[in-house]
């Protein structure tokens, strides 16, 4: 937090300004925390997991942020400046930790209404007397399922926007997307306690037999029975004796609890049905899913990676 030098002029229409774009943030802030909460408890649901345990001061911060950052790029600077001051409000609580969330909560949920609360307390503090800290800078660390970034703001920069009232559509556009933004990040860090399997041996997919446009259209049909799966391979140029004996090299990936002798342990079908955009790249298969399938094989933090070896077919007795 930057200190601030809150004699810098100040007239009453920016003052007003403020309080009406601290008002409808708060408006906001309160629906998003109402549709934050079904958003935690459809993730838990699907992917049959207790939310019996509290998973700490970040984690409630990382869920914050990441929703809000979503609206950074709604509705013009009203989007932008708006990310930049709540991220930089939330995520300062982690250098300097209100009362309310330096504590051990009973779950995600609850973790996640504390610090939404606590956002609502400090934007009605500042409604109160916003001359107060009219010029301190919050700051602090946006984390999100696809990067890392600081964020900052001030109040006397929201003199500058009109933050839309529950009436504009620009509300509800904010609001949608922070929902979305705030089921991705849950769902990163729930599919945390979950592992990617890759089985070995590959298989040898010999070219004179199967193109790259066949390799794309068995993985998709495959997916649509085994859902829990990411299949790649490599195209290995060879040549014996001057002919061409190329072939791909074919792997098959899981994502779930493990594998094991009788069972590979997937995700179940609803969880991924609802957590995969595409089944192989760019083949979008629920427009409304959370995130790409090779991103989430091969670019989600968090989660395990480990090896399974058996004899196996590319196949639906794979599973």
């Amino acid at each position: 937090m930057t200190q601030p030098n809150n004699n810098i002029m100040k007239n009453n229409s920016e003052i007003e300004k403020v309080k009406k774009n601290l008002t409808n943030m708060i408006s906001w802030n309160q629906q998003l925390q109402v549709e934050g909460n079904t958003k935690i408890l459809n993730a838990y649901a699907l992917l049959s997991i207790a939310d019996n345990h509290d998973l700490g001061l970040q984690i409630g911060l990382n869920l914050m942020c990441g929703s809000i950052n979503a609206i950074s790029g709604i509705a013009g600077p009203a989007g932008s400046v708006s990310a930049n001051f709540l991220d930089g409000v939330v995520g300062h609580y982690a250098a300097v930790t209100p009362p309310s969330l330096n504590t051990t909560l009973s779950s995600l949920l609850t973790r996640f209404q504390a610090t939404s609360e606590q956002l609502q307390l400090t934007l009605e503090e500042f409604h109160s007397n916003p001359e107060q800290n009219w010029n301190t800078v919050y700051s602090g660390t946006v984390n999100t399922p696809f990067e890392s970034h600081t964020a900052s703001g001030s109040l006397s920069e929201l003199a500058s926007i009109d933050f839309p009232p529950p009436s504009h559509p620009d509300f509800t556009t904010m609001l949608e997307a922070a929902q979305f933004s705030l089921d991705q990040c849950v769902w990163a860090q729930l599919l945390q306690n979950f592992v990617i399997t890759k089985y070995y041996p590959s298989s040898i997919y010999k070219c004179k037999y199967y193109t790259e446009q066949q390799m794309e259209s068995n993985a998709a049909s495959f997916y649509g029975v085994n859902p829990s799966y990411w299949n790649n391979w490599t195209y290995v140029n060879h040549v014996h004796k001057g002919k061409d004996k190329s072939y791909y090299d074919f792997n098959q990936n899981n994502i779930g609890t493990g594998a094991s002798t009788f069972s590979d342990g997937h995700l179940n079908d609803s969880a991924c049905k609802y957590l995969f955009i595409d089944s192989y790249d760019n083949v979008i298969i629920n427009p409304k899913g959370l995130f790409e399938r090779s991103f989430v094989f091969n670019n989600l933090s968090g989660i395990k990676h480990t090896t399974h070896t058996y004899q196996h077919l590319y196949n639906e007795g794979n599973r």
